[in-house]
């Protein structure tokens, strides 16, 4: 029941009816290539840089529910945006939902109980865990949307 309700606010934050207003992929659906890769910020990540991000993160995430022990790198944490045209941006968006999609499905194998076991090589439990993603996930759409008004 748990894994279901987990899974509920993961999809709702990533793709539709988030409470607090548009999902990361709703706020994503009209940003172009242009948009995506510009800086209008100065030091501050761009929105292609938040979106690799994000599906590194539920990548790693996934990773650890498989039983792996993840110790991000740099370039895993915040993977460098080598190409900006219009096909790099559609792979990068086919990418994020391809990590989401991944995440989802091993959440779906799991039981409730093992949301208590810690996650590996982590303090924190898995469910504490998919919680901080979802959040995780919220915190940069909001990013996102203040980039797109500048």
């Amino acid at each position: 029941m748990e894994i279901q309700r987990l899974v509920d606010q993961l999809n709702r934050s990533f793709s539709r009816n988030a409470w607090h207003g548009p999902a990361v992929m709703e706020i994503l659906s009209d940003v172009s290539a242009k948009q995506a890769a510009a800086r209008p910020i100065p030091n501050a990540h761009s929105i292609w840089e938040i979106v690799q991000h994000i599906a590194s993160w539920n990548s790693i995430v996934e990773r650890r529910l498989r039983g792996n022990t993840v110790n991000e790198t740099t370039a895993e944490d915040w993977p460098p945006v080598r190409e900006t045209s219009v096909p790099a941006w559609q792979k990068t968006q086919a990418a994020l939902q391809q990590a989401h999609e991944t995440l989802v499905q091993t959440i779906l194998q799991m039981s409730d109980p093992q949301l208590e076991t810690k996650a590996p090589g982590q303090d924190t439990s898995i469910y504490v865990m998919l919680h901080g993603l979802i959040q995780h996930d919220l915190y940069h759409a909001g990013q996102i949307s203040l980039l797109k008004k500048f």
